[in-house]
């Protein structure tokens, strides 16, 4: 915890050198909180912060072609650790743009929706284990190459990064690998239409990967994935569906989720129906979710409420409840 009150300081003091310094306008900071509280109404319940994040950014005014972010986060299940997250240099030329540092690879729709805009309370199970990093630290370190059209119609990505996350840093790399993600968005009158894929190369030697192996298994071999999703948006309606896929030398593992909002006035409304299947799992059932969000003030306070549960042979089970306060630093 004091490492955290550190860091918050230390954001703190970035700000007031922004407002009292010269010049005055290069450096930003701001941050979040989530405070959750789940139960199953069968003994199981908990209070928790479920994310203390903080980020300090460049801002225009810093340079024409550079930028960076440093980004931490805390949370209760990290046993009062500080996590550092992103450590990210942006170069930025015409229409493209080259990250270097620690961050997340380009991969999947909702990994790059912000915690804070998904309508969901938590991310489809399937993103959390089978983007490229989902059970390494989600981020890694290596470089990679961006380029955006002018219209915006068409984004795509190619990096080159480590390959082992970062919960353990290894000084004998024995780990590549390289992704690509594409998408193009298409306006239809006042709504739209995303259209994307993902692809992931990795040559491995005993990597421990959480939720796609048994815990005991250390992989040695290619690693394969590939991701498509859709998106459409519209001013009081949204859906979005994402495949995922993982090939390790013949051994699979897979998911897919559904998600549907629906927005009147300051109420959403979430809808969501999600699978994903390990490698070793012989039997696995889709989960459910149902939720309403009050958006206090947008999605800078806002309230979630959360129904999350397996339907097995008609009965509902494994089912939580949960509430959120979501609030912004700024």
């Amino acid at each position: 915890m004091r490492q955290t009150l550190l860091i918050i300081l230390l954001l703190l003091e970035f700000n007031g050198f922004s407002q009292n310094g010269e010049p005055q306008t290069k450096v930003d900071w701001n941050g979040y909180t989530q405070l959750r509280a789940t139960s199953n109404f069968g003994g199981n319940s908990s209070i928790m912060v479920r994310r203390l994040k903080f980020w300090v950014k460049s801002t225009p005014q810093f340079s024409e072609h550079w930028s960076y972010k440093v980004q931490a986060l805390f949370a209760s299940w990290m046993q009062e650790q500080f996590f550092l997250q992103d450590v990210k240099i942006n170069y930025k030329t015409g229409l493209f743009s080259f990250d270097m540092g620690q961050f997340v690879p380009q991969y999947s729709l909702q990994r790059f929706q912000r915690d804070v805009d998904i309508a969901a309370i938590e991310r489809a199970a399937v993103i959390n284990a089978l983007i490229p990093n989902g059970t390494l630290g989600v981020r890694d370190v290596g470089i990679q190459i961006n380029f955006h059209s002018s219209s915006n119609l068409l984004e795509t990505h190619f990096g080159a990064f480590n390959g082992h996350g970062i919960k353990e840093y290894q000084f004998d790399n024995k780990v590549f690998m390289l992704t690509h993600k594409t998408s193009i968005s298409i306006p239809v009158n006042k709504n739209r239409v995303q259209l994307g894929y993902s692809l992931m190369y990795r040559n491995t030697e005993n990597l421990q990967i959480k939720k796609v192996f048994p815990d005991s298994v250390l992989y040695t071999g290619t690693d394969v994935r590939y991701n498509i999703f859709a998106m459409f948006t519209s001013r009081y309606f949204g859906m979005q569906a994402e495949y995922l896929n993982a090939n390790f030398e013949g051994e699979q593992a897979n998911g897919y989720y559904f998600l549907a909002t629906t927005k009147i006035r300051k109420s959403e409304i979430v809808l969501s129906f999600e699978d994903y299947k390990n490698t070793y799992s012989e039997t696995h059932y889709p989960h459910y979710r149902l939720g309403y969000n009050y958006l206090i003030n947008r999605n800078k306070t806002k309230l979630f409420f959360d129904n999350y549960f397996q339907i097995k042979n008609g009965t509902i089970k494994n089912y939580y409840a949960s509430i959120q306060l979501q609030m912004f630093f700024k």
